[in-house]
């Protein structure tokens, strides 16, 4: 028996795949942090237009060509613009309107000028193909370059897009070798069920992508989240604790120093009770913002509870390490903090460790360097002092 496949009922089939999963991505996206809900708009009218645009195609003997043509050629366009948008929204990059508005108009007038003002079937095809492969070519080359996406998921939505773009351009190619590929829309041709088998199943797994996407930006957040103070920015204590172990790990393998800082806000007890617990919050901010001014990139900043912090500082020994400790607490004094519109003066009390052979484990370099933070409270606070435990230097 002789295999047979009717273009329009795949067209037809697909669309209602694509419509369903609009809808059910419309439901997901309230599930989904609000961080993501812009980019998911605009992916729920990509996966709502691209049907659209299908099924205007397979009407082709019942409406009008302005329709089946013009505005299904336009639908898919959006569709396709909607799709470069949402990534790049989604991966914070700059949203380029006019080059898509461009890529859509050329569609809309590539349509309308070979499709019924002067129809050729194969100049609009090759033309239409082209601008399609373009466009799906932008999105792949919205998901690959951005510096966010580098795991292996993003091949799924950048995989989808770059093999249609592929198809599109192949589509147009083989049109100009050999215009007599297609003579119909639809022709049961290898290229014409080619490209509409990929324009069916490109919605399903570029949105499969997407999905992976978001969901490894959700773990990576959460992770990021159980490891970073949420008020300050900086690691938390569990953090901070984790990268010293292996900070001295390292200095111990590599026989280099090893530094670490604990910095107290002197009286902050002070701006809570006479300005408000919101003012005290702000001092914090301000004050690990103030620290970060004077800290290299290696250095690892911390919050170990309150108003007291700390900086992990490699490679670096008790000189040098006391040296910033200077600069962090010169940065304070003399220059007020802006709370709220009231200018509060804030002091530092730091001390000063640096790893010890007798150190063996994270918590004894933190002992010592907490214990000369006291010791410049006891001596009179606005001061640096060390620990006078010597380190690799000796």
């Amino acid at each position: 028996m002789e295999w047979t496949f009717d273009i329009r009922s795949g067209l037809l089939v697909g669309a209602v795949l694509t419509l369903l999963v609009g809808l059910l991505l419309a439901v997901v996206a309230r599930a989904m942090p609000a961080a993501f809900r812009p980019a998911l708009t605009w992916w729920v009218a990509a996966t709502l237009l691209q049907p659209a645009g299908f099924v205007l195609l397979t009407q082709r003997d019942h409406l009008s060509e302005w329709l089946t043509i013009v505005g299904a050629n336009a639908c898919i366009a959006l569709a396709f613009a909607a799709y470069a948008v949402a990534l790049r929204r989604f991966f914070h990059q700059q949203v380029r309107p006019l080059l898509l508005a461009v890529m859509v108009v050329l569609a809309v007038a590539i349509s309308t000028w070979w499709g019924l003002l002067e129809p050729d079937l194969t100049l609009r095809l090759i033309t239409i193909s082209l601008v399609l492969a373009w466009m799906l070519g932008y999105s792949a080359w919205t998901v690959y370059r951005s510096p966010e996406a580098t795991g292996p998921l993003r091949h799924v939505a950048g995989g989808a897009f770059t093999f249609s773009a592929a198809v599109m351009a192949y589509r147009a190619g083989v049109l100009v070798v050999d215009p007599g590929q297609v003579l119909t829309v639809f022709q049961l041709t290898h290229v014409q069920v080619l490209t509409y088998a990929v324009g069916s199943i490109l919605p399903v797994v570029a949105t499969l992508g997407f999905l992976l996407l978001c969901t490894e930006r959700s773990q990576r957040e959460l992770e990021r989240a159980a490891r970073m103070d949420f008020l300050t920015g900086v690691y938390n204590r569990r953090a901070i604790e984790e990268l010293g172990t292996r900070a001295i790990a390292g200095a111990r393998r590599h026989g280099m120093p090893l530094s670490l800082l604990v910095v107290d806000l002197d009286h902050f007890k002070r701006i809570n009770d006479e300005l408000g617990h919101a003012a005290g919050d702000l001092a914090l901010v301000q004050a690990v913002a103030r620290i970060r001014e004077s800290l290299r990139a290696e250095d690892l900043p911390g919050r170990l509870g309150g108003e007291e912090f700390i900086v992990l500082m490699p490679n670096t020994d008790g000189a040098s390490a006391a040296a910033a400790a200077e600069r962090i607490r010169e940065s304070f004094s003399g220059r007020p903090l802006e709370l709220d519109g009231q200018r509060r003066g804030v002091t530092l009390s730091i001390g000063v460790a640096v790893l010890a052979p007798a150190d063996r484990h994270f918590s004894q370099l933190l002992q010592r360097a907490d214990r000369a933070m006291y010791a410049a409270k006891h001596a009179g606070r606005d001061l640096v002092m060390s620990d006078p435990m010597s380190g690799w230097e000796s």
